[in-house]
């Protein structure tokens, strides 16, 4: 497995869909009381938010390809978390690449690029139950911090405990 990262453009939509498209993949990102896949408008739209946060802080989400295949999108970016303005990394891996460490090396990329902007703390976070992606965040030295509630279901944010340098 050989993974190229390459920055989500306005026209990934449909590349985007190839992984969120996947319901496996879906419901871990939804909000509650929603569980399907993104359909393809959503993606299109999410890949022209990437892009516009592209142009706008030098930094963002990935798209990974293995060989040509889409087999992930992750990366940097600011959200908010909970009611507070932070620098997430995250990652979203297609069900067919999970335990790879597909997560791992987007969730790096994403704090190796907020460290070259000289950006030292970040977060990530997930639901509670998302063990898989817990892991990956203990692997790239994040800590748990606390949990809250996101988007009506319950989750735990981790934050670098040291400089990513």
């Amino acid at each position: 497995m050989t993974i190229e990262l390459h920055a989500v453009g306005a026209a990934d939509g449909p590349a985007l869909h190839a992984v969120l498209g996947d319901p496996e993949v879906a419901r871990w990102l939804r909000p509650a009381g929603r569980s399907e896949p993104f359909d393809e408008d959503e993606c299109a739209r999410m890949a022209e938010r990437y892009a516009a946060h592209w142009r706008a802080h030098g930094f963002g989400m990935w798209l990974a390809r293995d060989g040509g295949e889409v087999v992930g999108r992750g990366g940097a970016g600011h959200t908010l978390a909970p009611g507070r303005a932070e620098v997430e990394v995250g990652w979203a891996v297609a069900s067919s690449h999970w335990g790879r460490g597909v997560g791992t090396l987007l969730g790096r990329a994403g704090m190796e690029a907020a460290a070259e902007r000289g950006i030292d703390g970040v977060v990530a976070f997930t639901r509670v139950d998302n063990l898989a992606s817990r892991r990956v965040m203990e692997k790239l030295g994040l800590r748990l911090e606390r949990a809250f509630t996101h988007a009506g279901l319950p989750h735990v944010l981790y934050r670098n405990s040291r400089p990513i340098r």
